[in-house]
């Protein structure tokens, strides 16, 4: 299997504290690939560098065996790395619909499509609808639905800028044991519309579910990375995040 994504020898530093130290890794194409680890431990900071807010002090980033590390964020997104943040980031006065509408046509300007038809819009929005299944909602206010299905929307407005791999910054973060699962249901289905998932996430039933890989993260180091298997059973991951009592 291809690598989508490669991070070779990052090390970000704030002040005189390390929080990333030395990490490299690979997110291979078509995975459902996680990184876990706890509070602290450098996961949205690594996030921040392969999606362009933070600089590393050390190592590069490789995108599509493209080396992306002084790349701007809007150009990553251009090139197909997309993301999503802890904090919703919605427009609650409009509908579901019209909130995903927003990103369709960011998509065309982007495109450099100044006319686009009607119908060419609404095939997008009718895809990514279909895929996270909002069609119940498309006609509610955003402030009117429950956080499971708002968190859908973001996914939703990040999928019409066709990424090629998404970053996921705890995307189950305030929802409840049925909107989790059925996060996790949609989260399995993007790989097969030709999108690589790289996930954050302090929700270990739904990394163990979801993700076919899994990276661990402790005071800023890789520590451990295997199939949601073997780091339920690896040691060091036990005593450092999960719990002798997890396995």
């Amino acid at each position: 299997m291809t690598r989508i994504l490669s991070v070779d020898g990052i090390s970000v530093m704030f002040g005189g504290h390390i929080a990333v130290n030395k990490v490299s890794l690979q997110i291979p194409r078509g995975s459902v690939t996680g990184l876990i680890g706890p509070n602290g431990a450098g996961k949205t900071t690594l996030f921040n560098v392969v999606s362009g807010l933070l600089k590393p002090v050390k190592g590069s980033v490789y995108f599509d065996e493209k080396r992306i590390t002084e790349l701007p964020p809007f150009k990553r997104a251009r090139i197909g790395l997309g993301r999503t943040f802890q904090r919703l980031e919605l427009f609650n006065s409009l509908s579901v619909y019209d909130n995903i509408r927003v990103s369709v046509e960011i998509k065309m300007q982007w495109s450099g499509i100044t006319t686009s038809s009607v119908f060419d819009i609404t095939e997008e929005l009718e895809r990514v609808i279909e895929i996270t299944g909002l069609d119940k909602v498309r006609n509610r206010m955003v402030s009117e639905i429950p956080t499971g299905q708002a968190r859908l929307v973001e996914l939703a407005r990040s999928l019409t800028l066709s990424p090629k791999l998404l970053l996921l910054d705890e995307p189950a973060s305030g929802l409840n044991e049925e909107e989790t699962n059925h996060l996790g249901s949609v989260i399995r289905k993007l790989p097969e519309a030709g999108i690589s998932i790289f996930l954050v996430e302090h929700d270990m039933s739904l990394v163990m579910s979801t993700c076919d890989l899994v990276h661990v993260l402790d005071f800023g180091s890789l520590i451990a990375q295997g199939t949601p298997e073997e780091i339920q059973e690896h040691e060091a991951v036990l005593e450092a995040y999960l719990g002798t009592d997890y396995s």
